[in-house]
């Protein structure tokens, strides 16, 4: 069987052991043999694909970076050619996003075509890729979404650090049943979710020691930004559909969950996909805390803080150690 797996990095990289530990569970003993079309080893790749023998044995053959290799849809109408019965060839084409969230090498209509006519096209890029780890930490851990999802938060969704983090709690836990409070000690935390869980609490609570003290030692301001913008929008869109009478604020959360949330989640999707029912239901129980104004009027002081510091106008840090002060004094 052929496979052309495409997307972005990490979602990709997730799917690649999925579907090799498929394919080796299908074949006991079966290994890779790998190819890198960045090196020009497509000659060496044909060779491999060509040997048949009724006595070689099943053959699992990967040629990865095939995002350098120009004539990509031209090596699908190659491959027609041969007998793979005694194959499977998984080919890997990873598309590399820019600073805005653009492909700059985004795989074309013809390689999809002309692949589309002899292998199974698996496509997953960053909209999946939550999807993708969520799923990952829940077969190999044995563990509910909930779960799931509350650690990736807490490691973060780097494939390489999720693999590490994952087989660090199997040998913690070495048989036992999973327990959030147990493995939490051992865990490498991610300094992004000690960001968000940090800023939460400060909109919540007004406290500002904590949050500054950890902007301070990583240095993590413009993730702060990217943290607090999101979280006022989430507030400011509840507000909204608050006063358009799509949402009540005092709705009960299996109500929420199986009637509200599927006609608003459309409002509440980003980078990582749709937000999880009980987070926006936890939101909702806070906010009574703020009001429309002041919720716009904050996320116009980060648009204009965010422009003066890209401009140069204004120090990073201090500007946003000042707003963090500020916030609820003006």
């Amino acid at each position: 069987m052929l496979y052309l797996l495409y997307g972005d990095t990490t979602p990709l990289q997730i799917k690649y052991e999925e579907l090799l530990s498929e394919l080796k569970g299908n074949h006991s003993g079966i290994k890779e043999i790998i190819y890198d079309a960045s090196l020009n080893e497509i000659t060496e790749f044909f060779d491999s694909v060509s040997t048949n023998s009724m006595f070689s044995p099943y053959q699992l053959i990967v040629l990865k970076r095939a995002e350098d290799y120009k004539n990509l849809a031209d090596l699908a109408k190659s491959l027609e050619m041969y007998n793979l019965a005694q194959k499977d060839i998984i080919i890997i084409y990873e598309e590399f996003l820019n600073d805005f969230g653009k492909r700059t090498n985004e795989i074309s209509k013809k390689v999809l075509t002309a692949f589309g006519k002899i292998a199974e096209i698996i496509g997953f890029r960053k909209e999946n890729e939550k999807k993708a780890s969520v799923f990952y930490l829940q077969k190999n851990l044995n563990i509910s979404q909930n779960e799931a999802e509350t650690l990736l938060e807490l490691i973060g969704d780097d494939y390489f650090k999720l693999k590490n983090e994952v087989e660090k709690i199997k040998n913690f836990l070495d048989g036992d049943l999973f327990n959030m409070d147990k493995i939490i000690p051992i865990l490498s935390i991610n300094k992004e979710a000690n960001l968000k869980k940090l800023t939460e609490s400060f909109i919540l609570t007004q406290q500002t020691k904590e949050l500054l003290n950890f902007l301070r030692d990583e240095k993590t301001y413009p993730n702060f930004i990217y943290i607090i913008t999101d979280e006022l929008l989430i507030y400011l869109k509840l507000i909204l559909l608050i006063d358009s009478s799509m949402l009540d604020r005092n709705v009960s959360y299996n109500k929420f969950k199986d009637h509200v949330f599927e006609e608003i989640k459309k409002y509440f999707v980003g980078d990582r996909g749709n937000i999880h029912s009980y987070y926006l239901f936890l939101k909702l129980k806070n906010v009574n805390l703020f009001n429309k104004d002041f919720l716009v009027k904050k996320l116009n002081e980060l648009l204009l803080l965010e422009y003066q510091v890209k401009s140069g106008e204004l120090d990073l840090d201090i500007e946003v150690e000042t707003f963090i002060l500020n916030f609820y004094s003006n």
